[in-house]
């Protein structure tokens, strides 16, 4: 995991990492178009998301989602399995379609509102992520999310994934604390 040196801290606390499974919500999908302008005027096949103020190109044979709140992101085509949509069912206009449960466990820790931070995600495609920054809403803060990793049999923070910010004012409506 790539993250700013300001909260470098979270690496070496993992006590302070908590667990979480997925939640359903409705999102919006299509297949990803190089040549289609999405929300970034004058830049076709570039997607900003406006909750981590990244910007991202649509890859090959990828799709795009957009969130609860219309935060728009890319993901390639094998991310299909997080959504209710079949493959060959996937159109170029955007489609509403539910989340799949999964009973895969994250951890998740949430950093305060007023430390702006940044993160490295990669997907594919890197892309650089800003948490807490300003001028949107985080609630108490956003919070960084990673996979985790079975280690001696229980399930702890694996600090070798990319990770993902999810903006703390829409966190409660796609994640749940679970406790194990």
């Amino acid at each position: 995991m790539k993250i700013s040196d300001n909260i470098s801290y979270i690496v070496n606390e993992p006590e302070k990492w908590k667990k979480y499974k997925n939640l359903v919500y409705t999102v919006k999908i299509c297949a990803a178009d190089k040549n289609r302008i999405y929300n970034v005027k004058d830049r076709p096949g570039m997607v900003y998301n406006y909750l981590e103020d990244s910007y991202a190109p649509v890859c090959e044979g990828g799709i795009v989602i957009t969130g609860i709140v219309g935060e728009m992101w890319t993901a390639g085509k094998n991310a299909l399995e997080k959504y209710c949509v079949p493959a060959d069912e996937l159109g170029y206009e955007p489609a509403e379609t539910l989340t799949v449960p999964t009973d895969k466990i994250m951890f998740g820790i949430m950093i305060p509102r007023d430390i702006c931070f940044t993160l490295e995600a990669d997907y594919g495609e890197k892309a650089l992520l800003t948490g807490n920054r300003p001028g949107i809403e985080h609630g108490r803060g956003d919070y960084i999310l990673i996979s985790s990793a079975v280690r001696n049999g229980r399930a702890e923070p694996d600090f070798s994934d990319s990770g993902r910010i999810v903006n703390g004012m829409i966190f409660e409506k796609v994640y749940r604390e679970i406790q194990c």
